[in-house]
């Protein structure tokens, strides 16, 4: 479905408002939650640079206004985005509730190519929930699992926390190869333990 779960929401806010970040794709915005998220930290004044979207559904574009949360919206399936070409980075890149629905085999090539092209990768992802198409859309259906395991090599920081919805959801934070040494990012003024 194109909503998320609340439970890291204030946790989330407060990375992105520490990181200021100049560029940041959200890649499968569903409703746009991290969108709107952003839209309030601008208007807080928080100094936050283009934010840009690529969406795979294109009635979830007109649905929920995508068009009016962020600079730019791209229809298109975000496995592809390795074959863009070697240029493309962003300082943030938000994966929220999107991995589990594309195959693990792409979803690790994503987060490679993402990796050495980002300052952070956000992912914020449902452990074990089971979900199948969601109202007629096919994209919406869950078919890989993950664990903090999958992103040791990316030395991530992961946690875990039980949702309202009875499902645990995992939130994990990437430096990317972007990145300057120092620059780690902790999750301060949380009651959020790292792993």
């Amino acid at each position: 479905m194109p909503y998320s779960d609340t439970v890291f929401d204030r946790h989330v806010e407060s990375l992105i408002g520490r990181m200021k970040p100049a560029s940041v794709l959200d890649i499968g915005p569903g409703a746009g939650k991290y969108g709107r998220m952003i839209q309030s930290l601008r208007a807080e004044g928080v100094p936050i640079g283009h934010l840009a979207a690529i969406e795979i559904d294109n009635s979830y574009i007109e649905q929920f206004g995508l068009s009016q949360v962020y600079d730019v919206i791209q229809l298109g399936d975000a496995t592809t985005l390795p074959d863009i070409g070697p240029d493309a980075s962003w300082d943030l890149v938000i994966l929220g509730d999107v991995l589990e629905h594309f195959r693990k085999s792409r979803g690790i090539d994503l987060i490679d190519y993402l990796y050495y092209r980002t300052k952070y990768l956000l992912l914020l992802i449902p452990i074990d929930y089971v979900q199948g198409a969601w109202e007629g859309h096919h994209a919406e259906a869950h078919i890989s699992t993950w664990i903090p395991e999958d992103f040791a090599r990316y030395k991530a920081r992961c946690v875990t926390s039980n949702a309202g919805s009875g499902c645990e959801i995992m939130l994990v934070l990437i430096n990317g190869l972007q990145a300057k040494a120092g620059t780690d990012l902790i999750f301060a003024d949380t009651d959020v333990e790292i792993a």
